[in-house]
Formats: C-alpha cells, structure tokens, sequence
C-alpha cells in the first residue's frame, strides 16, 4: 500500500530531485517554458503551481519562501509582478501540459511545460540617457627628489 507517499523519486536521492526542480523551475520562469519528461514535468507542477499562488499573495513571507527556491531578488520580484498582471483573476491552473515527440533512445514522451497565458518574464530594456563625454585633464608631473643625510665624519 502506498499511503501517505507523495511524488515521484524520479531515480534520484532527495538532494539531486531537490536541485533538479530548482533548477527547472528557474528555467521555465526565465524562459516562460520547458521542454522535458512527462514524468519530470508531472513531478514538477505542483511545486509551479505553489510558486504561482504565493506570487498571488505579494507580501513578504511569500516573497521569502519564493526566495528560497529562486535565490535572486529581482527574479521574485519580476515574477510576483508578472504573475498579478497576467493572471489576476485566476487561483489555480496557470499551467499547462503539451506533447512535444517521443525521445527516440528510451522512448520516453517529451512534453512542453507552458503557462496557460503568453507571459514574459524577462525584463524590459531600459533607456539610458545619453552621457556627456568628459575630458581627462593631463596628469601632473611631479619632481622627485630624494633626501639624504649627510655621514659624520669622524677626526
């Protein structure tokens, strides 16, 4: 019986499933999509789905737990930002699960894990103004002299 077993062990001890849904999770919201196992990606929606609901919620404790998987400041803050403005509405369902092919080594099926919603989460450029050109004024020579003591002499 499996009682009270929750996920997949994807042929992994905790820390490496651990760093490898960080590291796929960093990835589709950089990127806004992944391609991966079908296996991976059901493993790893929950934990999207946990991300997306607490951006929801864009107080400080949120932040603070997005924060430990994301480890980047500005990443969580684009992503609690992106996240309010495309889906203000919605509590649940922000993604979302396509067949891509069938990996031809293993015949594993490859999916593509997406947002249900067109979403950006890179930055905007910023506009910069045009610097002034500033001329370096030419170094001053300065003469070095050196200072020595005179020896006694002794009689």
């Amino acid at each position: 019986m499996k009682h009270r077993i929750f996920g997949k062990k994807l042929g992994r001890n905790r820390n490496q499933r651990q760093g490898l849904f960080r590291s796929q999770t960093k990835a589709l919201f950089t990127h806004s999509y992944i391609n991966t196992t079908q296996a991976k990606a059901k493993a790893l929606v929950p934990m999207v789905e946990k991300i997306c609901t607490l951006a929801k919620k864009n107080d400080l404790s949120a932040k603070r737990e997005i924060y430990k998987i994301f480890q980047d400041r500005k990443q969580v803050d684009m992503v609690c930002k992106q996240i309010n403005l495309v889906f203000p509405d919605s509590n649940s369902n922000f993604t979302k699960m396509t067949r891509v092919k069938v990996r031809q080594g293993d015949d594993a099926l490859i999916v593509k894990l997406h947002f249900v919603k067109d979403i950006s989460f890179k930055e905007a450029p910023k506009v910069e103004a045009k610097k002034t050109k500033t001329v370096k004024k030419p170094a001053v020579e300065k003469k070095i002299t050196k200072v020595t003591s005179k020896k006694k002499q002794s009689l």
